[in-house]
């Protein structure tokens, strides 16, 4: 996300909008607080990794999923559906070497 965004919003924007959304995860899912107070600065990932994997796989997928729906809507909002599907479409899209989700036989 950081590759595709920074050129169209600034490396201070795409920050902004991380920590924008780890913000509103915190407030709207009390139980994810703790989690804000440990990366909320800049674009760390390796901290924000560093306490995922200290929270249960629930929680850490539950927080995970929360702040990636908030960041691309926050981004939305800013830039318009049409241009964010567009630009993080590689980032949503599965990697070729998922499963799919749903086999056919032949």
């Amino acid at each position: 996300m950081n590759a595709a965004l920074t050129p169209i919003i600034g490396q201070q924007g795409v920050v902004a909008l991380y920590r924008r959304s780890i913000h509103l995860c915190a407030s709207n899912q009390p139980r994810l607080a703790s989690i804000y107070d440990s990366v909320q600065t800049g674009w760390d990932l390796i901290a924000l990794q560093s306490v995922l994997v200290k929270q249960n796989e629930v929680d850490a997928l539950f927080f995970g999923e929360v702040l990636l729906t908030t960041f691309y809507e926050l981004l939305t909002t800013l830039i318009g559906p049409s241009l964010t599907a567009r630009l993080l479409r590689c980032v949503w899209e599965p990697s070729l070497s998922d499963t799919p989700s749903q086999e056919t036989s032949p």
